[in-house]
């Protein structure tokens, strides 16, 4: 594949507005922001070219890409640094005019090998002889547990959840009287009425664009009811919503002004609710429920006779989703209306897209709204802060200056080491600054690495700056240590909090002493450390710099003083108090509206307002403040709407969700964050992430037309007008940057029978890459949710109902047949959501909250560990009412907390739904949490889950591999980064933390990559044995188990054999191939235990999955005995610890709840270990003291549910590693990893 310039790849922009999207889509890569790349300066030509033919590159079969030698050094070590951050290999080969560059993909050659194999106890041994003398696997189970090899029966199409109700048109009644129909007449649309429908009737597709305010949502359904009824035609109507609480608040308002209540003629259905009737004809609804019902089947739109498609313009990917099924149906029933409705919507695509349809223009509310954008806002405000302040005296001093740059270096360096964050240096002892000064220059001039252990004491132990400057060079240890390579001891700064930003008195940063003293490893280690920190978009004063001739001097200083103060990558609710506080001293009513872009934002200042800033605080009754979230109760949402009582004044704090649709009629002013939160894939790591993104000008818009419903109004826009010119006309459709395996799975259940996946989402207005289609379904298939034909199997239509994405899903589904639910759900919610921990900017408070992190997981060498642990604590101090100083001191969001919660009932909710978790009897609540409290059996789940994400240990080189990487590293944020240390990382942090790992395998939740080296965020250690039941396929072929090459009594004769095709330390091992790189190799006799130990529990898994609601088998019974029997077994053979606590499910109460007494414990350790013989001759667990033993609890006498056990030795086997109940305690002991929660518990 050759690489062309920019004017031979684009069309020039007069005959295709193909590059615009080029370039739109080429400012997206993370690895383009990263400062290594910033400081390579090229120009911009090459750098759009070569990000183009990188993303075609990457998105092609090709395996090689080659660059001209047209091209200087500086680009060459551009291309090099940007293939190597997206995990390409590059390389340059020739001289002078001759030298070409050239980057490859990795291949299967480029993997890691290394030896698997592993070894069982003796007990456990001999507990899965003992399951598979009992129940050995039957012919039909290995039938089962084969691949197929034909297609099978065609879908059920009645499978899905979430439906809407069947119905009939009929004529719709007349409307009733309503105090709201002065209202309606007066809305801009009503006018236009007359004419719309005429346009319905004679056009199967209509485009209505009506701005903010038109009243195109509630009254265009209305027109076509009241005319069916005038004319008595039958009718039925379904109208999309893109939220929940839209579809709720828009049938309510709609019935009120028909004089009627909701589930009359007017209802709604969302998932998990509805308001319907058999009379209702008019249904709101979201478009993941409309979705759902034609999963059924195209005949389920037959008596439909329009359907409203509002907002969209959000092009989420369900309503892209629907675009491509309703055409299609368009055309196989010509009576059917499609009406498609937005306040800005990118009419070109649609008419494109739906042929040549009619639009229909309507405009909004003629109340005037006033712009102002951060240069007026701090113009006419007076904002200031300290560091603006600060800023303008530091200019000062520079303009009016005349010293030397001598002196001039000086008070430069006075006013750099005012803003260390630990004690100043003017607070300094001279003995300390004169040792600090020292132990710089030892590690300098004499390379002493022995002066970082005076260094780190003296930071510690004296409350230095991690980042102290040498008093006459301005140089930090970090440079130093980077000037000479020390990666080990730079590592150790970093992990401190040590600041890569930092210049010495010669202008250079740690980074560039690396390069000057041709430091390799330390730049490689720099860099990756700044790609990881630093992500994001073109910062501000970038724009202001490029376009300064557009702006005032004055709104120029004001700008960059601002913007040298606040990242502006974050939101400022400094300024939005400043601004709140202005609007409520300049006018005495009119409700505000805050648009940020999440709920962390939200709850930051709901804070401020009640609590923190005394100018609110202490006047809370002329306030009222209200948040706005999609995931919030709807019933709380609804408040809203409603005018407040006493007069107070409204204050509504909300995301996107306020921006369409949801009207709230009193808005006088807004205020503008001009940030959105959204969900985007990355393909080239395939990792998902949260991000914070600037609006588009369309949403900007959307959001200016919210004020002046009632009156002239103001709205406040956070951001400059340049920034508001750069900015995307319309956002980055959500099926361009959302992980497509959920969105396959609905595929299948909408696609013909005979349209592949990738076909049908071929049209989509803007269809996703095909390669990146490939790869969701392949993982689809990995996972075991289609199989080898695409359809989804029964596992995949189980995880097409999952409010979650599929690997969580399953990760829930084995949880509930290995009955440790209410762990696994806390992390699930978590993982589909997000760290609940957060990083301070200070050096100091870095190290803290890493602490805090590692205290949570308890010794456990797991991350997920410390994030179920930290929930559970903060449910305990929400109960006790004191969760917000809780997360302050253990530096988690309360936001994130909040959201976990939500996410879990839904998520729960969703099981009973499907029939996994019922309401009494086996299988109940507390049936599918008897084994919660044993940490091994909760990790099996998280293996089964998280699979392929699983790394392995090389012990001969102290470094970690992935299926695709021959080296990985701990992300900086993972407990396992760090070995067990108090306050001090060792040198070479990353080798002892492999080192110090009990086993050779974890899993991961994501794979980043910064620069060349990928990274593992969250990871758990688990046993090899885990990985080999509970990883890979259920259905693995034949061929999966392999005899050795040679018997041992062969091999033996043989020894001197020179076969390099042989390893010959394992030519007499068995092979169990899991998947192409996942391969142990076993001692014969294991190798058959394990793989058969493997099939009967992914037979069981099967089993429960077809079956859900039957009660389990004596076989069924017995088989989860054993498993958690040798999972526990083999966690203590390797001394992992094994916590207490974490099966208790707390209850979501209010913090003025008064406390109760437990009324349920788990007991499922106490049961599912005793059922099974010891070897002869074995202790009941060989890892574990007598003294512990006999606190446990366990008793050898079993219960009359355990008769199945009666077939083997009657001696037990206590193999369980958690007691089956712990005291009520009041605290939570961080450091102790037997430490219980004292929670408030329920049965349901």
């Amino acid at each position: 594949m050759q690489f062309c310039l920019l004017s031979s790849v684009v069309p020039p922009p007069s005959t295709t507005p193909a590059p615009k999207a080029y370039m739109t889509s080429v400012k997206q890569p993370r690895s383009l922001k990263a400062k290594g790349l910033k400081d390579i300066r090229i120009d911009e030509e090459v750098k759009i070219s070569v990000n183009i033919s990188l993303e075609r590159f990457h998105y092609s079969d090709e395996k090689e890409l080659e660059f001209p030698s047209s091209f200087t050094s500086s680009e060459r070590a551009f291309v090099h640094r940007l293939a190597q951050s997206l995990g390409y290999i590059s390389k340059s080969r020739g001289k002078g005019s001759h030298r070409f560059l050239t980057i490859w993909k990795k291949d299967g050659s480029q993997k890691a090998r290394s030896i698997m194999t592993f070894d069982l106890t003796h007990n456990s041994k001999y507990v899965v002889r003992s399951l598979l003398q009992m129940f050995p696997i039957t012919n039909k189970e290995r039938t089962d547990l084969l691949p197929r090899m034909k297609r099978g029966h065609n879908r059920d199409k009645n499978r899905t959840s979430g439906r809407l109700n069947n119905g009939i048109p009929q004529v719709p009644q007349r409307r009733g009287s309503s105090d709201l129909e002065c209202f309606r007449r007066a809305l801009p649309v009503f006018e236009r009425h007359e004419e719309i429908v005429a346009t319905i009737k004679e056009n199967q597709v209509v485009l209505v664009v009506g701005e903010t305010g038109s009243g195109k949502t509630t009254q265009i359904p209305q027109f076509l009811l009241d005319d069916c009824s005038r004319k008595g035609i039958p009718c039925r109507i379904f109208c999309t919503q893109p939220r929940r609480l839209a579809a709720i608040a828009v049938a309510e308002r709609v019935a009120a002004e028909r004089g009627e209540t909701v589930g009359q003629t007017v209802g709604y259905q969302i998932r998990l609710e509805s308001r319907v009737s058999p009379k209702t004809l008019l249904t709101f609804c979201t478009s993941g429920v409309l979705l759902r019902t034609l999963m059924a089947g195209d005949a389920t739109l037959s008596t439909v006779t329009h359907v409203i498609v509002d907002e969209v313009h959000e092009r989420d990917g369900l309503t892209d989703f629907l675009l491509v099924k309703l055409r299609d149906m368009l055309q196989k029933m010509p009576s059917l209306k499609l009406i498609l409705s937005s306040a800005a919507l990118d009419i070109n695509l649609f008419i494109r897209y739906f042929g040549d349809c009619p639009i229909i223009y309507i405009k909004g509310q003629p109340h005037e709204v006033k712009q102002l954008f951060l240069e007026d806002i701090l113009r006419t405000t007076g904002y200031s802060n300290k560091d603006m302040c600060k800023y303008e005296k530091e200019m000062q001093i520079e303009l009016q200056s005349s010293f030397s740059d001598d002196i001039l270096s000086c008070i430069r360096l006075v006013l750099l080491c005012c803003v260390q964050s630990e004690k100043d240096v003017t607070t300094l002892e001279p003995w300390l600054m004169k040792e600090m000064d020292s132990c710089i220059s030892s590690v300098f001039l004499e390379q002493d690495t022995d002066a970082f252990v005076q260094l780190f004491n003296l930071i510690l132990n004296e409350n230095i700056s991690i980042d102290y400057r040498h008093s006459e060079t301005s140089a930090t240890a970090l440079m130093v240590a980077a000037g000479r390579g020390f990666t080990g001891q730079m590592e150790q700064l970093l992990s401190m909090g040590a600041s890569v930003h930092v210049k010495a008195s010669n202008s250079w940063t740690a980074l560039d002493w690396a390069r000057h003293f041709k430091q390799t490893e330390a730049a490689d280690l720099l860099e990756s450390h700044i790609s990881s920190l630093e992500a994001g978009q073109l910062d501000e004063s970038s724009l202001v710099q490029a376009s300064s001739s557009e702006l005032s001097a004055e709104d120029q200083e004001l700008l960059k003083a601002y913007h040298h103060s606040f990242d502006d990558e974050k939101v400022d609710l400094d300024l939005i108090m400043h601004l709140l506080h202005r609007i409520c001293q300049s006018s005495d009513d009119g409700a505000i509206l805050i648009f940020l872009p999440g709920y962390d934002e939200i709850v930051g200042l709901r804070d401020r307002i009640l609590f923190e800033d005394k100018r609110f605080a202490e006047h809370q009754h002329r306030y009222q403040v209200f948040t706005l979230h999609s995931n919030m109760q709807t019933s709380d949402q609804r408040k809203v709407l409603k005018p407040t009582s006493n007069g107070a004044r409204k204050i509504i704090l909300s995301t996107n969700i306020a921006e369409t649709s949801i009207t709230i009629n009193d808005v006088v002013f807004v205020i503008d964050s001009g940030k959105v939160k959204e969900k985007a894939f990355d393909a080239l790591n395939h990792v998902t992430m949260l991000k914070m993104v600037w609006i588009s000008k369309a949403s900007a818009l959307q959001r200016k037309g919210r004020a002046g419903r009632c009156r002239a109004g103001v709205c406040f826009h956070l951001f400059s007008r340049l920034r508001f010119h750069n900015m995307l006309e319309h956002q980055v459709p959500q099926l361009l940057r959302m992980p497509l395996q959920e969105l396959c799975l609905h595929t299948k259940l909408l696609a013909p029978i005979n349209c592949s996946i990738a076909e049908f989402l071929a049209k989509a207005p803007e269809p996703p890459h095909l390669v990146t289609v490939k790869n969701a379904v392949q993982m689809l298939k990995t996972i075991d949710a289609m199989d080898a034909w695409e359809d989804l199997t029964e596992l995949g239509y189980h995880l097409a109902d999952m409010p979650v994405e599929p690997h969580l899903g399953k990760m829930v589904l084995c949880a509930v047949v290995l009955k440790c639910l209410d762990p696994i759900l806390t992390i699930a919610c978590t993982l589909a959501y997000r760290d609940p921990f957060v990083l301070p900017a200070q050096a100091s408070q870095k190290r803290a909250a890493m602490l805090c992190r590692r205290r949570f997981a308890a010794n456990t060498f797991s991350d997920h560990m410390a994030l179920l642990r930290a929930f559970q604590a903060w449910q305990k101090a929400r109960n006790d009412g004191w969760e917000r100083s809780f997360c302050e001191k253990n530096f988690l969001s309360q936001a994130t907390m909040e959201m976990i919660i939500g996410m879990r009932t839904q998520l729960l909710g969703q099981l009973r739904a499907l029939g996994f978790v019922r309401a009494r009897g086996g299988g109940d609540i507390r049936d599918v949490n008897l084994n919660s409290e044993n940490w091994a059996v909760v990790k099996a789940a998280l293996v089964a889950g998280m699979y392929p994400s699983l790394v392995h240990v090389d012990r001969e080189r102290l470094t970690l591999a992935g299926a695709k990487e021959k080296k990985v590293r701990f992300h900086h944020t993972s407990v396992l980064s760090q070995p067990q240390y108090k306050k001090i990382p060792p040198a070479n942090a990353q080798a002892a933390a492999v080192q110090s790992l009990p086993t050779d395998w974890l899993i991961y939740d994501e794979m980043t990559r910064a620069h060349r080296i990928a990274s593992v965020r969250c990871g758990t250690v688990v046993t090899p044995l885990t990985v080999a039941v509970f990883g890979g396929c259920a259905k693995l072929p034949s061929t999966a188990l392999q005899e050795p090459a040679l018997p041992r009594a062969d091999y033996a004769m043989n020894e001197g054999s020179d076969s390099e095709n042989e390893d010959p330390s394992t030519v007499h091992l068995a092979q169990v191939n899991i998947d192409e790189w996942l391969n142990f190799k076993l001692d014969q006799e294991m190798a058959e235990l394990v793989f058969q130990f493997r099939q009967r529990w992914q037979s069981l898994f099967l089993r429960r999955i077809r079956f859900p609601s039957r009660p389990c088998s004596q076989l069924d019974e017995a088989t989860l005995r054993a498993l958690v029997s040798v999972l526990s077994a083999e966690e203590q053979a390797v001394s992992l610890q094994q916590p207490t606590g974490i099966g208790q499910r707390p209850k979501p109460m209010s913090p003025n709840e008064p406390l109760q007494t437990s009324s349920w414990r788990s007991t499922g350790s106490r049961r599912s270990a005793q059922c099974f013989p010891r070897a002869p001759g074995q202790s009941p667990a060989p890892s574990q003291p007598k003294s512990d033993r006999d606190k446990s609890g366990f008793h050898s006498k079993r219960s009359a549910d355990d008769r199945v056990c009666g077939k083997l030795d009657n001696l037990s086997l206590n193999l369980s590693a958690s007691p089956s109940s712990t005291s009520e305690r009041g605290a939570f002991d961080f450091t102790s990893p037997s430490a219980g929660v004292g929670f408030i518990l329920c049965s349901d």
